[in-house]
């Protein structure tokens, strides 16, 4: 008996649907394949996999034999995967983030992970930061950065480092000579942009009197509102380093007086889950390390 591995994919597919043209548009085939696909393993089998609902053939319920070969077919799918990653040597590594993916920090680890193999596939999504912990228990990421610390059994959060904010300038701005903002009042007629990933650590700021005040979710946005002359902003300087260091932008310390609250950067993963993708985290300098 030649057993047709598209066949046992269809299978698994109906299975997890329950629903033979719910399962067609999962694989992108028309309904009727899926139909003659299942026939066909049925045929080789000598037995019928699924008792067909009234409708017809689309909604369907597992027979007995169907229940019995389920296992054996998702065996021999889950072997064929595991015997072509380790032939290929490629595993995919998901990444997310609530923090801009261009801060130092971040984009540090994300290079030795890079670095780590050739053969690493990495994966980098943006995601809201009450979305983090889901993403990762529903096993969308694998590695998430945060500024927020993750509360969870199953995954831990190390902290890579902290940050206050700054105010942040066009070069040509009146106040870019200041070596420290004293206070809040000389900013009365400035247009503030907030980055609202950030607002939970300036929300005291939203209640201030300010001409204008601006809000984006983009800190590409952000740069060139600034670059513009349209607003200033208060963030962590070093996710702009590279405008900074290039005197395209000014950054101006807070007076102790006035601090905001700081930003703590995160990482959050569940160590095992990394081991069996043959990664290490080492807590001792914050790199990854291979598994051989």
């Amino acid at each position: 008996m030649t057993m047709n591995i598209v066949h046992l994919e269809t299978f698994i597919i109906v299975c997890k649907y329950g629903n033979f043209t719910e399962a067609a548009k999962h694989l992108y085939v028309p309904q009727p394949t899926v139909t003659n696909r299942i026939n066909q393993l049925e045929d080789e089998l000598g037995q019928e996999l699924f008792a067909r609902g009234k409708s017809g053939k689309r909604n369907v319920q597992l027979t007995r034999a169907g229940e019995r070969f389920l296992p054996h077919a998702q065996s021999v799918i889950d072997t064929l995967k595991m015997a072509k990653q380790e032939i290929t040597h490629t595993t995919s590594l998901s990444i997310g983030s609530s923090v801009p993916l261009s801060h130092p920090l971040i984009y540090n680890v994300i290079q030795d992970l890079s670095n780590l193999n050739e053969h690493l596939n990495i994966h980098l999504i943006f995601l809201e930061s009450s979305s983090i912990l889901k993403a990762l228990v529903d096993n969308v990421v694998d590695v998430a950065f945060t500024t927020d610390l993750m509360m969870n059994t199953c995954y831990q959060s190390y902290p890579l480092g902290s940050e206050e904010f700054n105010l942040i300038l066009p070069t040509e701005h009146p106040l870019s000579n200041q070596p420290l903002l004293e206070n809040f009042t000389c900013m009365k007629e400035e247009n503030i942009i907030f980055y609202e990933p950030y607002k939970n650590n300036i929300a005291d700021l939203t209640d201030l009197d300010f001409k204008k005040k601006l809000y984006s979710n983009q800190v590409e946005v952000i740069k060139s509102l600034i670059h513009e002359q349209h607003g200033v902003c208060f963030l962590p300087p070093m996710i702009l380093e590279k405008e900074i260091k290039n005197n395209e932008m000014v950054s101006i310390p807070l007076s102790e007086n006035i601090q905001l609250n700081k930003i703590n950067y995160y990482l959050t993963c569940n160590k095992e889950n990394l081991l069996k993708k043959g990664i290490r985290l080492n807590q001792d300098n914050w790199t990854f390390e291979e598994v051989v």
